[in-house]
């Protein structure tokens, strides 16, 4: 059965328009409140004044980008530093999902994913991070 959480709500940065419009789909229908970003910068300000989420899922085609700046911003802010970080990742991106991981990423998964997974990461990780 699966655990109830006060907070509902997950955040995604995704650049693909595909991607984050199946995450959205997929993860409502469960429940959840998905507030979707598509830049680095405008999650950086997002996050300042927002509650933390219960996850966050992050296209690893931004570390490519940002040199997984975003990750650090996020592990900066105290009241962020327990939520987990799943990287969204293709299987030819594991590079970057291994610097992902170091920089304090929680865990990853391989596209193509489908809601059983991502609900599963979201349980097993939520429940880590309250007893942490």
């Amino acid at each position: 059965m699966p655990v109830e959480y006060a907070n509902k709500t997950l955040l995604v940065i995704e650049k693909d328009a595909h991607t984050a419009y199946l995450l959205n789909y997929m993860l409502t229908r469960e429940g959840f409140e998905v507030i979707t970003s598509v830049s680095c910068e405008t999650t950086r300000d997002m996050i300042q004044s927002m509650t933390p989420a219960l996850a966050i899922f992050i296209d690893v085609s931004f570390l490519q980008d940002y040199d997984c700046s975003i990750i650090h911003s996020i592990r900066a802010l105290a009241a962020w530093r327990s939520t987990p970080i799943l990287l969204l990742a293709q299987q030819a991106e594991m590079d970057f999902v291994k610097s992902g991981l170091e920089a304090g990423a929680t865990d990853f998964i391989i596209q193509p994913f489908n809601a059983a997974e991502l609900l599963m990461q979201i349980e097993r990780h939520t429940q880590q991070s309250r007893t942490a």
